[in-house]
């Protein structure tokens, strides 16, 4: 019985035209220009992360995106000596959509991650890192999220 709802099912997949979005390289829009800050890094990544969207070939419209990232590290608690405990990294990042010179959507998107604090410091840099980079892949993927609805 399981195989047959399993078989049954991927039919089903198969021939209604699913297709990923993440999966796709192409897109019914074209990214004319990311707009950001020289000295915003977190900007510089997403926008770097969002150039294969700029080189559409059958699109339907031309964008513009203005991109504004701030990134936030606090210290969530502290242990009875007053060192920290646990950190919470948020990175926030306003995206104005532009079609025909006119902004079509503002939307601010923030995420957050809490970590722990270690005795290591190197580590915990380049856990940071790496904490930042996966926020940042989020953003992208909600980024295309909307440009896409």
């Amino acid at each position: 019985m399981k195989k047959i709802i399993l078989i049954l099912s991927f039919l089903l997949l198969v021939s209604c035209g699913y297709q990923p979005i993440f999966s796709s390289k192409t897109s019914n829009f074209l990214i004319e220009e990311i707009i950001y800050n020289k000295n915003d890094k977190i900007s510089l990544k997403i926008r770097n992360n969002l150039t294969y969207l700029s080189k559409a070939e059958n699109y339907i419209r031309v964008i513009r995106l203005k991109l504004s990232s701030e990134k936030k590290i606090d210290i969530s608690s502290k242990d009875s000596k007053g060192d920290p405990l646990v950190y919470k990294m948020t990175i926030s990042t306003n995206v104005e959509i532009y079609s025909n010179n006119e902004l079509t959507m503002q939307k601010n998107i923030t995420k957050n991650f809490s970590y722990k604090n270690t005795e290591n410091k190197f580590d915990l840099k380049q856990y940071e890192k790496t904490i930042e980079n996966n926020l940042i892949e989020t953003i992208k993927e909600d980024i295309i999220l909307i440009l896409y609805n």
